[in-house]
C-alpha cells in the first residue's frame, strides 16, 4: 500500500515536523505501508534565487553535521536552526512531486491513498493559499483521508464556507484534533466524525527517545522549560519562583541564547523529557509533555494566531489536565500533575486511533480478529 501525506512542511516549527514523522512512523510499523510526504520545493530557506545566499545554506547543512556552534558563528542562527530540522527531517521520506503551488492530478496514479494532516492544514489564516492541495482537490474521492486534521480556529467566517464545503465534502473518511473542528465540519456538511489525537501522541516514550539529541545545554541540573509561540507572558511569576528554588529557565525561542534557539526536534525531544516543568502555549510542546509525564503550565497564546484555544483544550480534556492553565494553578502545585489516569485514556485515545485507521488499511479485519 502506497500511501502519500500532504501536510503543511516547515522546516522552523517543531510540532509540524514531529507531526509529520509520527504519521509517517504509525503508517509503517502498524499497517505496512510505503509513506512518502510529498512536498513543494521548499527546502530552501532563505535564498530566494541568490546564488550566493543558497551556498551559505548549503554549506551550513553540511557544518551542522560537524559543529553547530560554528556553523553559528560562520552562518547566524536562523540558518543554523533551519540546517538542523533539514538534517533532523532526513528521517521522514520527502520527495519534491511538484514546482508549483497546486500538486498537478497526475500524481493520483502514484498513491493507492492519499492523508490530509495533521496540523493546523484547515486553518483559512495561513494555509489558504494551498487549499486546492490539503483538501486533496487533485485526488479521486475514494483515495482521500483526513487524520487528526486542524482547523486551529473556532468558527469559519461566511466568505470561507463555500470553500470548506467544496472541500470536505467529497472525502472518503474525515477525522479531526479538536472538538471544534468536529462542530465545524458538522455545521458545514452535516456529518458527524470522530475526535482523534494528534499522531504524536501513538508512539510511546521510548519510541521518541530514539530520535532525540542531546542538547546543547546543561540538562544534568533541574531546569523550567520554556516556549511561547505567541509573544511570552509578561509576568515574571514563573521567573521569580524558578529563582526562589533553584531551577535554571532554558527559554527555547530566546535567540539570544544560541544553543536554545538553534535546536532542532532531536534537541526539542530531549528538552522536554529532561525538564523539571514545561510553561508553554504550544499545542505539540504539552502534548509531548504528556507523553513524558512530565508537570506543565499551559498558557493562552498572545499577540498573534489568537483563537486557538480549542486545540489543547480538547487535549487537556482527554487527559484530565483541565486545571493546568496558568490562571488556575497556585505555586505550591506547580510541580505537582497528577498523571494516576493519563496512562489507561492515552491506551483508550491510540486505539481509538488505530480503529479509524484500520477500516481504511485493513477493512477493520484486524479489529473484528481481535474482539473474538
Amino acid at each position: 500500500m502506497k500511501v502519500g501525506i500532504v501536510t503543511i512542511v516547515d522546516y522552523t516549527n517543531f510540532g509540524n515536523r514531529l507531526q509529520n514523522y509520527a504519521t509517517y512512523y504509525v503508517l509503517k510499523k502498524l499497517f505496512n505501508c510505503e509513506t512518502i510526504t510529498i512536498a513543494v520545493n521548499n527546502e530552501k530557506a532563505f535564498c530566494n534565487g541568490n546564488t550566493v545566499a543558497w551556498m551559505k545554506e548549503e554549506c551550513a547543512k553540511i557544518l551542522c553535521n560537524v559543529s553547530p556552534t560554528l556553523a553559528e558563528r560562520k552562518f547566524g542562527n536562523n540558518i543554523t536552526r533551519w540546517a538542523n530540522f533539514i538534517k533532523w527531517s532526513k528521517l521522514i521520506p520527502t520527495k519534491t512531486y511538484y514546482e508549483m503551488n497546486e500538486i498537478p492530478k497526475s500524481v493520483n496514479d502514484q498513491f493507492d491513498f492519499f492523508i490530509a494532516g495533521s496540523d493546523q492544514i484547515w486553518n483559512y489564516q495561513f494555509s489558504s493559499k494551498n487549499f486546492y492541495n490539503y483538501f486533496l482537490r487533485f485526488a479521486d474521492n475514494n483515495k482521500k483521508i483526513a487524520l487528526s486534521a486542524s482547523f486551529g480556529v473556532e468558527t469559519i467566517p461566511d466568505e470561507w464556507k463555500q470553500t470548506y464545503i467544496d472541500g470536505l465534502k467529497d472525502f472518503l473518511h474525515l477525522s479531526v484534533r479538536e472538538e471544534a473542528g468536529k462542530e465545524i465540519v458538522k455545521q458545514l456538511i452535516g456529518k458527524e466524525i470522530p475526535v482523534l489525537i494528534d499522531p504524536v501522541m501513538m508512539l510511546n516514550e521510548e519510541e521518541w527517545l530514539k530520535v532525540s539529541k542531546k542538547p546543547r545545554v546543561d540538562c544534568s541540573k533541574p531546569y523550567v522549560l520554556k516556549y511561547y509561540l505567541g509573544d511570552e507572558d509578561e509576568e515574571e511569576k514563573i521567573d521569580n519562583w524558578a529563582k526562589r528554588n533553584g531551577y535554571a529557565v532554558y527559554e527555547l525561542l530566546n535567540d539570544q541564547i544560541s544553543e536554545l534557539y538553534s535546536a532542532g526536534p532531536g534537541e526539542f525531544i530531549s528538552l522536554i523529557k529532561n525538564a523539571s516543568l514545561v510553561c508553554s502555549d504550544s499545542f505539540h510542546c504539552i502534548a509531548f509533555s504528556i507523553i513524558f509525564s512530565k508537570p506543565f503550565i499551559v498558557y493562552d497564546r498572545l499577540g498573534k494566531d489568537t483563537g486557538m484555544s480549542s486545540r489543547l483544550d480538547t487535549l487537556l480534556r482527554k487527559f484530565g489536565f483541565e486545571d493546568r492553565w496558568k490562571e488556575l494553578l497556585n505555586e505550591e502545585d506547580y510541580l505537582y500533575c497528577d498523571y494516576s489516569l493519563c496512562k489507561e485514556r492515552l491506551k483508550e485515545e491510540q486505539l481509538k486511533f488505530y480503529q479509524y485507521m484500520d477500516v481504511i488499511f485493513n477493512g477493520g479485519e484486524k479489529i473484528a480478529k481481535t474482539s473474538r
